[in-house]
């Protein structure tokens, strides 16, 4: 506790030079002008009016940029769209108001998992379960009950996904050791347009179920089977909905559907079974989350419309999103990142581990703020 506090007070002086150094415009009472407190978890940043500076998103991106790079590593600045003011309660009115900043204490460092099947990364608080994404950060999908992923061939989706399998069956089971009540539904649900061999023999050495095309039949037949499952998951979420008419606080097993390489699946029919698909999905991204039903999506993109992926609607429901590129540029952060301006990018630092570059990126949990993610090492793939 006493090093945390050396570090703080040592930042803040550090920030304080930075500031003063980086922003002074010859006026010798730029020091005054600018308030800071720096805490572990937050920075707040104010003005002592009157003031040459303004408390907009100008202001904001230039305190980010400095702050990223100036408390880096002992600190990880998270970047949120837009100003999150704060009232200074008890202070005068020429300094009522603060910009706050979320930070992390210290760098996320990355899950190292001996076996992807045994090694689950579930953790519980209060009844409420989470699954790790690295160390001391996690994804609540009973929080924010849709996740997204993004990258590019051989970036690393099957791979993650993978882990999501094991750790998404054992949330699954450890809710209803927990009380949730279990309908006899199955945990997980896999969609697989590229059928890959470690990603079925995970899904069915857990008992889930897995569906990918069969290659002697033509290309509608593997969407006319995807729309077969997925009116599956709409039934289940019929049915439950009937269950909590009679006991409006009944909360069931939770049930991921998890779709692979998705951007492939809407070009492997006709129109007709293309839009029987996307109102499919509609359904479940916009309604199932209160039934305890999750939809995890990994793609190369996630353009929507006719060419893309799924609905525009459907792409804002996942308020879980990973983007795995070793860069972030306005072009592969402006569908599933599209807060994300010039600016807000070039404050991003995705920082290298004893794997550099393998699996990095960025990511955000529902709570809108952004930081860097690395993926899990898997030590053992089998």
């Amino acid at each position: 506790m006493l090093k945390e506090q050396e570090n703080i007070q040592s930042y803040s002086r550090l920030l304080r030079s930075a500031l003063d150094a980086k922003l002074n415009t010859d006026d010798s009472s730029f020091s005054n002008s600018i308030g800071l407190k720096l805490t572990k978890n937050s920075l707040i940043v104010w003005l002592n009016e009157p003031s040459e500076s303004i408390l907009n998103v100008d202001f904001k991106d230039k305190i980010e940029q400095i702050a990223s790079s100036i408390l880096y590593p002992q600190f990880v600045v998270k970047h949120k769209a837009g100003l999150t003011l704060i009232p200074r309660l008890n202070e005068p009115p020429e300094s009522a108001r603060g910009l706050k900043f979320g930070l992390h204490y210290g760098i996320y460092k990355r899950l190292k998992i001996k076996n992807l099947l045994n090694d689950v990364q579930i953790f519980e608080s209060n009844k409420n379960l989470a699954i790790a994404l690295m160390q001391d950060y996690y994804w609540q999908p009973n929080k924010s009950p849709h996740l997204a992923i993004q990258a590019i061939t051989r970036g690393g989706k099957t791979t993650f996904l993978r882990y999501l399998v094991s750790n998404c069956v054992a949330f699954s089971k450890m809710g209803v050791k927990n009380g949730s009540f279990d309908d006899g539904a199955k945990e997980l649900r896999v969609i697989d347009p590229k059928l890959d061999g470690k990603l079925r023999e995970s899904t069915l050495n857990l008992g889930g179920i897995y569906l990918s095309p069969d290659f002697s039949k033509n290309d509608n037949n593997f969407l006319d089977s995807v729309c077969s499952e997925l009116r599956k998951v709409i039934d289940l979420m019929h049915s439950r909905a009937i269950a909590k008419k009679n006991n409006p606080n009944l909360k069931f097993k939770d049930v991921f559907l998890m779709i692979d390489e998705a951007i492939s699946i809407p070009s492997s029919g006709n129109s007709k079974n293309r839009a029987i698909y996307m109102g499919l999905i509609d359904k479940i991204s916009l309604m199932s989350a209160s039934f305890q039903i999750h939809l995890i999506v990994a793609s190369q993109s996630f353009l929507s419309g006719t060419a893309g992926v799924f609905s525009s609607q459907t792409r804002l429901e996942f308020s879980t999103k990973i983007l795995l590129a070793s860069k972030i540029t306005a072009e592969n952060a402006q569908f599933l990142f599209k807060e994300l301006d010039s600016a807000a990018i070039n404050n991003l630092i995705l920082d290298e581990d004893e794997y550099g570059t393998l699996g990095v990126g960025i990511v955000t949990n529902g709570d809108g703020n952004i930081v860097p993610f690395k993926a899990p090492f898997i030590e053992k793939m089998e």
